[in-house]
């Protein structure tokens, strides 16, 4: 095995071990490789080795958690090839098995059962499932309003938040705040603070609220933006005297004006600010007569209305001065302590309802574990020191995407915040929506010290910069978009210095690797999807059809499909369109996506099946099911059901219908069949017998991508075997726990293939690719605007509380508060920082090639905008800031480049915004996208000329006749039991019982069972000597269940066992119970009305119970069929006793003398040698 070469950077990262330490670690720069070296170095470190089981290593995902455990395995499996001998690594593989390398949520569980008495939780406690939690909340929800209502403590919530006709918006504002606060170590505490806030003292009412000082910095952020475009029409309005001497002036005069506003907002004077807002108007100005449509004027009028239009949006942040602003807050004060304590109230009853179930959810797992480890004045406690002192090292991956929770309990457990090891990349921390807090990773970097291995001091942070995985076209791609996007004002960090890539992979120089960027003039109405993705299907295949390579360990090959990735913003609504318009045009491709199980089109009408047998009368899941491929069903056919009478259900007009409709008949007929089913099974093994009886999962796999629809069916079933294994029951629960999903906007994960072939497209999602690289990346639907949640009823951040809405009831109307809108910048303000970071994941996933694309109505005027906001300095981070979409993010970048020179001149952007730093080539266009009608434009090929050779050959493969065709019906297999069924005709469906007649005890047919099973494992001499003792036994070892223990009747065991047979094996030397046997018997034997000719098949079985005696073998084959005499046994099971011969002889290799019906219902045996007629009962 090669020795791996490390950078200085990597190997201080794998060697730091004396403090705790902080790897920022750049996309593609091997920092899992440097975790599991650094890991294995601890372990083999010759003078002070780490016991694996002393190493705690956490991530976020299992898969990511058995990945590192795989490494770390074959690397210790590789050090014991090369030292075979060397007990010290022996000891560490086997400690490795008992290493805490999991995620966060396994850790605090392992932890809340070690160390439960000091919770007071019982340790079997059970992980709420999601239907149970849905359950949970809004019984408790419904309780805590229910009671508030009845005592009137929520009047004035009810009044403020309540819809007119429900309180669905102030249950929505509970869960919304109840679920926020659980980010945070002491959630009430955090929420106490945060009410309190609307509750200044006489100090804090003398200086700004913390939200009026980020309306303050908004405001100066807009002037300076403001300054700089009056000072860009000043320059540009020199051009021409005329235009100079009619703008000059009131640009001059704007600008002054701007620029006293930028004075007050550094000064912190809301009031000066507010009248400053109020009071602005633009100076007057008129174009010079011919002048109104000369471009210059048009850019000078441009620049002009950009800054009034900044000016006006402040209207709704400083509309009023401080002291309404204090009334506001006093106003909004009562409303957010009655919610928090609402809130709270909810938080206390469904913690109770989970409690009496014994339930915890994963945030409770959290809390729990802060609640052991950390004291209320937050610090560690006995069992964290504990706990501590366990462990040598605390290793943590992805440590960007932590929260305030996961590392207040990491530092609880670490010895004095000493022995941390946190791996992670800030720039690609894209999961703000799981509450992940990247201002922790900055918080470290900050304020740990950079690394120096001559000083060796901690805490420290190393930077791993070089990156392994891409060309430099893609890494100089990177760092220019980044370097002109990415300030501390828009992403939380400045992308310079350390921040930037350092290309270090290994790659040949080759064209046709220089990014692209494609922005798509699209007509309104035209999805995005269908103009981008006719747009890329052909680029793919130009670049496949032309030769493009791409590199692996073997060298450069020809590029395939399966080489190229399509990544989306939002791949669970868009993916499977994209994946369809590239098929459409030739391309193969798939789509990978999250969810997205209740869109796929076979789920949609099984679960409408489903809802039939559950309830008929309803119309449109009737109707689905009717239309679907199970009944064919057109729309002509259902709309003349519906002509005799439209106001009853389509299921009364179906049944009218059956009456001389043979089809309708045939329908009304099996839901009657599948109803009466249903009630008696558990819904998995419903679902099973309904494609049984249906056939739809064959109808599935004969549809397009049939093997997908398949995987989706067989995941229907498992999700009803989970939710039978989670303790409910029956096909009608499931029903509705797959509605209340739908309903809650939830999905459960769509079936997805590994594909065989892997010359297809991927579209995927680009938090899915995280962790992923391919050689050719498409970023594709950049023109989609962000989602924001602005409109939310109540609006929360970590530091800036909660911001809600006040009603005017004069007015009938809602208005915002100065919180909630400060709120709101700082929370879009984050959002778009992910946003750019979600980019930056989708621009790092390339290895060789980058394409960028985006579509909307009109890409160049959009252009001709942003080219007005550029200086030399390229876009200011107001302008990235209010960036709606990545196109529009993508296009400043493009305007700044030197090879968007057509660009820039289309838009009329400056030319010193153009930067040469990180330059390679880049292809910039902008095309439009004209939708086609094939059928219209595209003219009939003419017909090829008849060839007469195919056609006889196709007649002759028609008309093939399988010469072995008999033997087609012969299976290959065969069970004993199901066979001899067959054969004497008694074809049964064994159907479990209704749930309803559990607690009535056993069936006689289930305690014949019992007994059955009791005969079969009994030791006999055993049972004869202490029949109680050996039943207890068969219990212990789970051979019976306590309740088939309880039904054996043991008087039927002993009179078997004083009966002449039991007798005859009580004396033989060799008895074996349960023998399961495999044996190949002629065909004949099987299907004997089968022209088998000399085939074989092979059978398979358990005989209850076998003895040798005098040289023979004989069976015996136990039944507790209640049957009138042992004649009626044995036309039952003559030929399935037959079978057991064949088989006991090729088996045994001994002859078969005996075969023995043992009736425990008669206490009678009776027997008939091997393959002759009855002879003798006893």
């Amino acid at each position: 095995m090669a020795e791996m070469r490390w950078t200085d950077s990597q190997q201080d990262a794998i060697s730091a071990r004396r403090g705790t330490v902080l790897v920022a670690a750049a996309a593609g720069s091997g920092k899992t490789a440097v975790l599991v070296q650094r890991a294995i170095e601890r372990l083999t470190d010759p003078a002070n080795p780490t016991n694996a089981d002393r190493m705690l290593i956490v991530t976020f995902t299992k898969a990511a958690a058995a990945e590192m455990r795989a490494r770390l395995e074959r690397r210790l499996h590789d050090l014991l090839r090369e030292h075979p001998g060397d007990p010290h690594l022996r000891r560490q593989s086997i400690l490795l098995s008992q290493a805490h390398i999991g995620t966060v949520d396994s850790f605090c569980a392992e932890m809340v059962r070690e160390f439960f008495h000091l919770l007071d939780l019982s340790p079997d406690f059970k992980i709420v499932s999601d239907k149970q939690e849905d359950e949970l909340t809004h019984a408790a929800l419904n309780e805590v309003l229910g009671e508030a209502f009845e005592s009137g403590t929520v009047a004035s919530l009810a009044d403020a938040f309540a819809g007119e006709r429900d309180d669905r918006r102030l249950m929505e504002m509970v869960l919304t705040l109840y679920r926020f606060m659980q980010s945070h170590p002491f959630p009430e505490k955090w929420l106490a603070e945060k009410v309190a806030m609307y509750f200044p003292g006489p100090e804090e009412q003398a200086s700004l609220s913390p939200w009026e000082r980020v309306i303050v910095a908004y405001a100066q952020e807009t002037a300076s933006h403001c300054v700089g475009l009056l000072s860009r029409a000043l320059e540009e309005c020199r051009e021409d005297p005329a235009v100079e001497k009619a703008f000059y002036a009131p640009l001059e005069k704007d600008r002054a004006s701007f620029r006293e506003m930028e004075a007050l907002a550094a000064q912190g004077d809301w009031d000066g600010l507010s009248q400053w807002v109020g009071g602005f108007k633009p100076a007057p100005a008129k174009a010079p007569n011919g002048y109104k449509d000369d471009p210059l004027t048009v850019r000078v009028k441009a620049y002009r209305d950009g800054a009034k239009s900044a000016a006006e949006e402040l209207q709704k942040y400083l509309s009023t001065g401080r002291e309404a602003c204090a009334q506001e807050t006093a106003q909004t004060a009562p409303l957010v302590r009655g919610l928090g304590g609402l809130t709270l109230a909810f938080s206390q009853r469904y913690q109770e309802k989970k409690r009496a179930g014994n339930f915890l959810d994963y945030s409770d797992l959290e809390h729990q574990a802060i609640r052991l480890f950390l004291g209320e004045d937050g610090t560690p406690t006995a069992a964290a020191r504990e706990v501590a002192a366990r462990f040598d090292e605390i290793m943590i991956d992805e440590y960007q995407d932590i929260n305030e929770v996961q590392d207040s309990l990491f530092r609880a457990v670490s010895q004095e915040g000493k022995n941390l090891f946190m791996v992670g990349d800030v720039k690609q921390s894209i999961y703000g929506f799981r509450r992940a807090m990247p201002e922790i990773f900055l918080r470290c970097r900050r304020a740990f010290q950079k690394y120096d291995r001559k000083k060796d001091a901690y805490p420290a942070y190393i930077v791993l910069d070089r990156n392994f995985r891409s060309r430099e076209e893609v890494t100089s791609t990177v760092n220019f978009v980044f370097s002109r996007l990415m300030t501390q004002q828009t992403g939380d960090m400045d992308y310079t210095g350390e921040e930037r890539l350092v290309c270090g992979a290994d790659y040949a120089p080759k064209e046709g690797c220089e990014t692209e960027l494609q922005f798509i003039a699209r007509e309104a109405g035209v999805p995005a999807e269908e103009a981008e993705g006719a747009w890329i299907a052909q680029r793919i295949r130009q670049l496949v059809e032309g030769g493009f390579t791409v590199s692996d360990k073997e060298g450069e090959r020809p590029a395939g499909y399966g080489d190229f990735c399509i990544l989306l913003r939002s791949a669970n609504q868009y993916a499977y369109a994209y994946a369809q318009q590239l098929q459409a045009h030739g391309v193969p491709a798939r789509a990978s996506v999250a969810g997205g199980f209740f869109q796929a089109a076979e789920v949609r009408v099984m679960l409408s099946l489903l809802r039939v047998i559950d309830n008929p009368n309803q119309d449109i899941p009737l109707l689905s099911v009717l239309m679907s491929p199970l009944y064919g069903f057109s729309a002509d056919d259902t709309a003349r059901l519906r002509l005799e009478d439209r106001d009853v259900p389509v299921y009364i007009s179906l049944l009218r219908a059956a009456q001389t409709d043979p089809r309708c008949e045939r329908v009304i007929r099996e839901i009657g069949q599948y109803r009466a089913v249903a009630a008696t099974m558990p819904s998995d093994s419903f679902l099973n017998y309904l494609y049984s009886k249906t056939g739809y999962p064959d109808m599935a796999l004969a549809m397009e991508n049939g093997a997908q629809r398949l995987a989706n069916l067989r995941l229907l079933e498992k999700y009803a075997r989970d939710y039978e294994d989670s303790g409910y029951h029956g096909v009608s629960g499931f029903v509705r726990f797959l509605d209340r999903l739908k309903d809650n906007n939830s999905d459960l994960q769509a079936a997805e293939l590994s594909p065989t072939d892997r010359n297809a497209v991927t579209v995927m999602s680009i938090h899915k690719s995280k962790g992923l690289e391919f050689p050719v990346c498409i970023v594709a639907g950049c023109g989609r605007n962000f989602v924001s949640d602005q409109r939310a009823e109540v609006l929360l951040h970590p530091e800036l509380g909660l911001g809600v809405k006040l009603r005017d009831r004069k007015r009938s109307a809602r208005f915002t508060t100065t919180a909630r809108e400060a709120i709101g910048l700082e929370t879009a303000r984050s959002s778009a920082a992910e946003e750019l970071r979600i980019l930056y994941v989708a621009l790092t996933r390339a290895k060789e090639k980058l394409i960028l694309v985006g579509s909307w109505e009109d890409p160049a005027r959009t252009a001709s905008k942003l080219a007005l906001e550029l200086t030399g300095d390229g876009p200011s981070p107001y302008t990235v800031r209010r960036g709606k979409n990545a196109a529009q993010w993508l296009l400043l970048c493009a305007l700044c480049h030197p090879d968007g020179a057509q660009l820039r001149q289309e838009a009329g952007a400056p030319a010193e915004c153009v930067v040469r730093e990180d330059y390679t080539p880049w292809k910039i266009a902008l095309s439009h996208y004209q939708p086609q009608e094939a059928a219209a434009q595209t003219q009939a090929p003419a017909p090829e000329p008849p060839d007469p050779q195919l056609y006889d050959e196709l007649v002759e493969q028609v008309n093939f006749v399988y010469p072995h065709e008999a033997a087609v019906a012969i299976p290959a297999k065969v069970a004993a039991s199901k066979l001899a069924a067959q054969q004497d005709g008694s074809g049964e469906i064994t159907l479990s019982r209704p749930a309803w007649l559990g607690e009535q005890g056993m069936t006689p047919a289930e305690r014949g069972t019992a007994l059955h099973a009791f005969m079969q494992f009994a030791d006999f001499p055993a049972a004869l000597a202490d029949p109680q003792g050996e039943r207890e036994r068969l219990v212990e070892m789970a051979l019976l269940t306590p309740e088939q223990g309880a039904a054996v009747d043991l008087s039927r065991v002993g009179k078997f066992l004083e009966s002449p047979l039991g007798k005859r094996v009580l004396h033989s030397s060799q008895v074996e119970k349960e023998r399961r046997f495999t044996a190949v018997i002629p065909a004949s034997l099987a299907e004997p009305e089968a022209s088998a000719g000399e085939e074989e098949v092979i059978l398979q079985g358990a005989v209850d119970c076998t003895f040798v005696e005098d040289g023979c073998l004989h069976i015996i084959d136990f039944k507790t069929d209640r049957v009138p005499d042992m004649e009626e046994l044995w036309q039952r099971y003559q030929a399935q006793l037959q079978l057991y011969g064949y088989a006991m002889e090729e088996v045994s290799g001994l002859p078969v003398g005996e075969l023995i019906l043992y009736s425990t219902w008669l206490n009678r045996a009776s027997s008939r040698p091997f393959g002759k007629t009855p002879s003798k009962a006893h």
